[in-house]
């Protein structure tokens, strides 16, 4: 067992009434950078204690009401952040320990670089006397450490820098305190929660074992913390008003809803300008990861997803019938774009509105400066400015009688593709089921499983938030992820429901995080698990009878919360449902206001429709 470093709680410390302890600092900046957050995740080890006990001062858990998340590993509490980040939309906050816990945390960390999502991740790590003795070591002075990798040389000290270059990929910035008491801490503290908020990604600080009591001066609380990207007034009203020019002179305009919108929280701009755009001629689409325009808008057309997007009006009415299309957060990966066949060689002006950059009449505007890594405005910035500026009344080709709403998406009836098979739970089914059991506002989660290639189908009510990792795709994340969002919707109060929709063969990798779903407070879920008796995914791509598609398939899923926590089932109900009939039964089901957890039974290779057009 490794050593615990005990220390006293700041409230013992007995401070001069202008200073506080730089770890009850740290939190209280956290705080400010963002007021809603009541919930950070972690696993305590040594390394991280003396930060840890400063979230029990009365500053903290009293007055500002925020609570330490105790996880099962650090690769599910990556995961829990990165779904809390997204649906409190903000800052987000990791706590590790040194090596061993860092290191597991850093497959979560990558997802949410990849997929935007801000994360701060702390890592406690040897104190300064620690590091110092390793500089300054002779060949018979050399100290190993518990957690720090030793040398390849026994002679020679470690380094105990040694796993911070492994996250300088995964991370958009990375600081590491010290003991001076002096103000270069708090610029660091300052400098990386700016730049996760600018970002939307994560970023690290890694704070020293002793560092946490050394005391700062509380002053510094009172100074904002400067989040603003916006330097050239002058450039952003010029392309907010070329985007406009565009759009009114346009005889059959488009409006394209794309992912980074929402991730760098600039959607309540953006749906206004959406609603705002007259509805017999703008017409609007949204992305297969981006959903975020109202699909019940009557000048609403559908979800592109390039190639392969199914409804093939859809792609004729944005490619062919449009002549200026705006790409509003484009979020260019292949899992959004249709596996890079987007088609928009017949759009007379294709615009793109990227937070880095504007693509407007073939030429890139670049708003983020790759040499200093500074946007002279942000997309909210942009958005903000487009919404103040917008005059309806200037589109010239709109007399109001005008209708380019050629067409509109009407999901069908997928059951009807099952060849008269009403028993057997489907992929088609469970299609049918989610349109009329999802409600307005839920918060619709979907594992990187064989369902999420049938979601882009899928009609969704006005207000759900559809989330997945299908970008990164790390199989697993869903669960902890759900946990992470549950636990944000309690923090917001406002009740939304949570639906998950999760695979058997990704639930084996972080199931163990049911356990807390049952011990803290949250949002209670509805959770689906498909049980498809393993990687159905890879078996339609290869090897559909190899044993690495195989899982161990005789679980008894329904009896994991009571295993996991809840035997007298006081927070959950659970159920095994293996035919149609009892999965659309489930939609009279009452309202509860425990998790419900579901086992649906499905063949192995069943699919959507969709998957199979892929890897054709």
């Amino acid at each position: 067992m490794a050593p615990v470093i005990t220390r006293p709680g700041s409230e013992d410390n007995l401070a001069r009434p202008d200073t506080i302890p730089l770890g009850e600092y740290l939190f209280l900046r956290i705080a400010q950078a963002n007021p809603k957050l009541k919930s950070i995740f972690g696993i305590p080890g040594d390394f991280n204690l003396a930060l840890l006990e400063h979230l029990y001062t009365n500053s903290i858990a009293r007055d500002r009401g925020i609570e330490f998340v105790g996880i099962c590993n650090e690769l599910n509490a990556a995961y829990a952040a990165d779904g809390y980040g997204r649906v409190i939309q903000g800052l987000s906050v990791l706590i590790t320990t040194y090596g061993v816990g860092e290191l597991s945390a850093i497959n979560g960390i990558a997802g949410a670089f990849a997929e935007y999502v801000p994360v701060l991740h702390i890592v406690g790590t040897t104190s300064t006397v620690q590091q110092n003795q390793a500089k300054n070591a002779s060949k018979g002075s050399v100290r190993n450490i518990h957690h720090l990798v030793p040398s390849r040389h026994a002679l020679t000290p470690p380094d105990h820098n040694v796993y911070k270059r492994a996250v300088e990929g995964v991370s958009c910035i990375q600081e590491s305190l010290t003991k001076d008491d002096g103000p270069e801490n708090l610029d660091k503290i300052d400098k990386v929660l700016a730049k996760i908020l600018q970002e939307n990604r994560p970023g690290y600080l890694f704070v020293p074992c002793d560092v946490p009591d050394v005391m700062v001066p509380v002053s510094r609380l009172a100074e904002p913390l400067e989040v603003s990207e916006l330097k050239d007034a002058t450039l952003l009203d010029d392309v907010a008003d070329k985007i406009l020019n565009k759009l009114y002179n346009a005889q059959k305009p488009a409006i394209f809803g794309d992912a980074l919108v929402p991730r760098f929280r600039a959607q309540e701009q953006f749906t206004k300008f959406v609603e705002s755009m007259p509805a017999n001629f703008v017409r609007l689409f949204s992305s297969n990861i981006g959903r975020n325009i109202d699909e019940t808008l009557p000048n609403y057309v559908g979800c592109y997803y390039g190639k392969l997007t199914e409804d093939k009006k859809i792609v004729e009415s944005i490619e062919n019938n449009t002549d200026v299309l705006l790409n509003f957060g484009y979020f260019n990966n292949e899992t959004n774009n249709g596996f890079n066949t987007f088609n928009f060689d017949n759009v007379k002006d294709y615009i793109v509105i990227h937070p880095d950059y504007i693509y407007i009449d073939g030429e890139f505007i670049e708003v983020k400066s790759e040499q200093k890594d500074q946007r002279v405005f942000s997309l909210n910035d942009l958005m903000t400015r487009l919404v103040k500026k917008l005059d309806v009344t200037q589109f010239v080709h709109n007399d109001g009688k005008v209708c380019n709403i050629d067409y509109k998406y009407e999901m069908p009836v997928y059951s009807e593709r099952d060849g008269g098979d009403k028993t057997t739970i489907t992929q088609n089914k469970l299609m049918d089921f989610m349109k009329d059991y999802l409600q307005p506002n839920d918060i619709f989660i979907v594992e990187t499983c064989s369902f999420l290639f049938g979601v882009a189908d899928l009609a969704l009510p006005k207000g759900v938030q559809f989330y997945s990792q299908s970008f990164y795709g790390s199989i697993g994340y869903a669960l902890p992820g759900t946990l992470g969002a549950a636990r944000a919707e309690r923090d917001l109060g406002t009740k939304r429901r949570v639906v998950l929709v999760q695979g058997d063969g990704s639930a084996q990798m972080t199931v163990q995080e049911l356990s807390s779903y049952i011990r803290h407070d949250i949002q209670p879920p509805k959770i689906f698990l498909l049980n498809n008796e393993g990687y159905t995914v890879e078996r339609h791509i290869r090897g559909p009878t190899r044993s690495y598609n195989d899982i161990q398939d005789n679980w008894k899923w329904t009896q994991l919360l009571s295993v996991l926590g809840d035997p007298e089932q006081k927070k959950h109900t659970s159920a095994d449902v293996h035919f149609a009939e009892e999965l659309r039964d489930l939609l009279k089901k009452p309202v509860s206001d425990k998790i419900e957890f579901y086992e649906l039974h499905l063949t192995k290779l069943d699919v959507p429709d969709r998957f199979l057009l892929m890897f054709k």
